[in-house]
C-alpha cells in the first residue's frame, strides 16, 4: 500500500515536472534521457526535485554549470542541472510526452496524475504570482511551447479537476485573473511548496491586507 501511494506521487510529480521545466533528450541511435535545470539560486528547488525523483528515476546529483550569456551584466548564467541515464520508464515517458521530438500533451496521463502535487510542481517550475504593491494581480503559468488547443484543453481539465478558470493571453500563457480564484489557488498547491521559493507563495499577512484592509 506504502509503495503504491509512493508511486503515485512520484507520477504526479513527474506530470507537474514535465509541464513545467523537465524534458526528455533523445541523440540519434541512443535511449531517451530526462533531464531538468534551474538557475543556480534555485539550487535547494532543483536539489529538492532530485531527492522526490530519484527512487524511480537513475538520476545523476545536481550539476553545476556556467553558461555565456551576453544579455546579462555579469555576461554569464549560473545553473544546475539534474540528468539521468536510461530507462524503460524514461522511454515509455519520451513516447507519450513527445511526437517527432516536440513535446506534447498526454492527456490521458493528466487525467490520472494531475493533481494537487502535480500542479504545484508545475507552478513552482513555470508559474509566475504578478503582484504590484504586494496586491497580487494575476496567477500566470507559463505555456507558450504547447499549441493553443493544446493550452484550451488544458484550461477545461483544470476546471473539470479543481474548478480553477483560468483564460489565455495574447502570450498563449494560462492566467487566472479572479482574486478569489487566486486564493483558491494557492491554497491547493501551498501544502506541497517549497519554502525556498517563497517568491511564488502568498503569504498569510499579505493576504488579510489585501482582502481585509
Amino acid at each position: 500500500m506504502e509503495s503504491s501511494a509512493k508511486k503515485n506521487a512520484f507520477l504526479s510529480y513527474i506530470c507537474g515536472k514535465l509541464l513545467g521545466d523537465g524534458c526528455i533528450t533523445l541523440q540519434p541511435g541512443r535511449k531517451p534521457r530526462f533531464q531538468f535545470n534551474h538557475t543556480a539560486s534555485d539550487f535547494e528547488w532543483c536539489n529538492y526535485c532530485y531527492e522526490k525523483l530519484r527512487p524511480f528515476l537513475p538520476l545523476n546529483p545536481p550539476s553545476y554549470s556556467k553558461i555565456k550569456d551576453s544579455r546579462t551584466l555579469k555576461g554569464y548564467t549560473e545553473r544546475y542541472i539534474v540528468q539521468s541515464k536510461t530507462s524503460e520508464l524514461i522511454t515509455y515517458l519520451e513516447s507519450i510526452w513527445y511526437f517527432s521530438r516536440k513535446k506534447v500533451i498526454p492527456f490521458d496521463f493528466l487525467e490520472k496524475y494531475l493533481d494537487e502535487k502535480a500542479l504545484a510542481w508545475w507552478y513552482l517550475d513555470d508559474g509566475h504570482l504578478k503582484k504590484n504593491n504586494d496586491v497580487v494581480k494575476k496567477i500566470i503559468l507559463s505555456t507558450d511551447s504547447f499549441t493553443q488547443n493544446e493550452n484550451l484543453q488544458l484550461i477545461k481539465l483544470l476546471e473539470k479537476k479543481f474548478s480553477l478558470n483560468f483564460s489565455l493571453d495574447g502570450q498563449n500563457r494560462l492566467i487566472l485573473y479572479d482574486q478569489l480564484q487566486i486564493v483558491y489557488f494557492c491554497r491547493l498547491v501551498h501544502p506541497y511548496l517549497h519554502p525556498s521559493m517563497d517568491r511564488k507563495i502568498m503569504k498569510t499577512e499579505l493576504f488579510i491586507k489585501q482582502y481585509f484592509p
